[in-house]
């Protein structure tokens, strides 16, 4: 079946429907065509969840400053003996936090289409899952180009930026991250990305058919993303090559 597009946004961003992962393709580069920058990153989801961090999500919303900052200098203070290379910066130290499950303002995002595809039809449950994945369109004034000369705590508006930490799982998932400001009428501290008034106008969505997702989810496992590759975990290299060593020794 083709690409089938559902509505052209009223609420702000083109909406299509994908039934197999050519249609998926086809809905790529039809993004791309329409990108006048070097910059198109992907989001997949596996529920149609509004797209606002983490911390939004945990404790009441009047006190998300106050736990964001508990949250993140404890993590500083007692995560620091755990790793092997210390971030000097905030920026670093969230993108940690953010990759290790402590609440955050960040949302991930990545350059990489069919890892955003893997994310959406992850544990996919016939039930209870409506895989979809975002593009966004970012243009130079939404990207936070010099972290040096910036602060995460203290930005105008909700921004994407890159990090150069060295964290193998972002390294794999070609990640990047959309740091949200906080507001506080909203009800819960932050605007959902794709009603921001600057972004929402250069996302768009496509939705997985429920019938095909575990069609689809095959074949890209097939083309190599797996969780060993977008999780790389030394432990677990070890213990695959011990198991494949020791049964083929058995199998002799």
């Amino acid at each position: 079946m083709a690409l089938n597009k559902i509505s052209d946004a009223p609420g702000g961003f083109p909406d299509c429907h994908a039934t197999s992962l050519h249609d998926f393709y086809d809905w790529v580069d039809d993004v791309k065509s329409r990108t006048h920058t070097d910059v198109l990153i992907f989001r997949g989801q596996q529920k149609n969840w509004e797209m606002l961090p983490s911390i939004s999500r945990n404790g009441s919303p009047k006190k998300i400053i106050e736990n964001e900052k508990r949250l993140f200098e404890e993590f500083k203070r007692e995560g620091e003996p755990c790793l092997h290379r210390v971030p000097d910066n905030d920026w670093d130290w969230l993108v940690v936090a953010q990759h290790h499950g402590l609440p955050t303002r960040l949302l991930d995002w990545t350059y990489d289409p069919i890892v955003a595809l893997w994310f959406a039809l992850e544990n996919y449950d016939e039930k209870d899952s409506a895989p979809e994945v975002w593009a966004l369109r970012p243009l130079k004034e939404d990207v936070i180009e010099d972290l040096k000369a910036s602060e995460p705590f203290r930005g105008t508006r909700t921004k994407i930026f890159n990090t150069n930490f060295t964290i193998p799982r972002i390294r794999a998932q070609k990640g990047c991250f959309a740091l949200f400001k906080h507001y506080e009428k909203f009800p819960n501290g932050f605007i959902p990305l794709e009603k921001n008034r600057h972004l929402r106008v250069r996302v768009e969505r496509v939705r997985i058919a429920k019938f095909s997702a575990a069609n689809i989810a095959s074949q890209i496992r097939e083309m190599g993303y797996v969780r060993d590759k977008l999780y790389p975990d030394i432990d677990r290299v070890a213990l695959r090559i011990r198991n494949k060593v020791f049964q083929t020794y058995s199998q002799q």
